[in-house]
């Protein structure tokens, strides 16, 4: 593992050890996870990695996020990682998404019919690359709510506006309003076991509106590559217990990363065309601590 790498790592896991003995409800899980055909890039993509999970509460805050080392057990060419140490490298890659509820901000029930809750939402990205093209900053920050079903399903809504900084080179880089997202979440929990084990279904569809990528590509490039709008949806199945976890997940994207599904484009090895639309497909293997 690299210098930086190692440094990133240790940081982060002192941060969450050091936050998880303040406070009560914290959890850490370390995965190792496979995936393969996500169009997160415009190129079919294989990644091996691993990862640093987090969630838990802390008096009115849900916390939830991960660390990731990119192709830190293999993958293809069209994804670099922590071993690449002859390119342009994404060594770390993060998400975060704490959210503070009113309902317990203010020790009191503010629900409204079946908004149960209300929350100020936040959703910072950030990949951690070594030049402007392996490199991400967003936030999404916004309000969110819990949604009472009346069943087991749990329900929530958060709308968000966007924040970008750097974009792997995009031409939006620095756009201080691009555009929102709108982010729909379900869980429903499938069967418990007599042992605690359970199994859970969760999925959560981010619709990205808004954005000004796909007119600004076509005016500095005049191709249209870029979209101003992408879909993504996301379903996983995961068994738990006290200290095991493991998942399987399918995640159906349109236009991903806001790449124009079938465009042709150059990156400067020959024209292919943009693959973003479809399936990709995850399994990880954790343990909780």
């Amino acid at each position: 593992m690299s210098t930086k790498l190692m440094s990133c790592v240790l940081a982060a896991t002192a941060t969450f050890c050091g936050m998880g003995q303040a406070t009560a409800g914290m959890d850490a899980t370390l995965w190792g996870i496979y995936s393969n055909d996500t169009k997160f890039n415009p190129k079919k993509v294989e990644n091996a990695y691993l990862e640093l999970e987090y969630s838990g509460q802390t008096g009115p805050i849900d916390w939830y996020g991960y660390f990731d080392a990119p192709k830190y057990f293999g993958g293809n060419d069209n994804i670099t990682g922590v071993w690449d140490k002859d390119k342009n490298t994404s060594f770390m890659f993060m998400e975060h998404e704490p959210k503070l509820s009113f309902n317990r901000l203010t020790g009191k029930d503010l629900s409204v019919g079946p908004f149960k809750d209300w929350f100020i939402a936040t959703d910072y990205i950030l990949d951690a690359g070594n030049d402007v093209s392996t490199r991400q900053h967003t936030l999404y920050y916004g309000v969110g709510t819990s949604i009472d079903t009346h069943t087991k399903l749990g329900m929530n809504v958060n709308i968000y506006k966007k924040q970008q900084w750097e974009n792997y080179g995009a031409p939006n880089a620095y756009t201080s309003n691009d555009g929102g997202r709108l982010q729909v979440q379900f869980f429903y929990p499938i069967y418990s076991f007599a042992n605690g084990g359970s199994v859970n279904y969760f999925t959560f569809s981010n619709y990205d509106f808004g954005s000004k990528l796909g007119d600004q590509t076509l005016q500095a490039t005049g191709k249209a590559t870029r979209t101003n709008e992408a879909f993504v949806s996301t379903h996983i199945f995961s068994y738990n217990l006290k200290s095991f976890r493991a998942y399987t997940a399918a995640r159906y994207f349109h236009n991903g990363s806001q790449f124009k599904d079938g465009a042709i484009t150059n990156w400067g090895s020959g024209d292919f065309a943009q693959d973003s639309t479809g399936w990709g497909y995850y399994i990880g293997l954790g343990y909780k601590f």
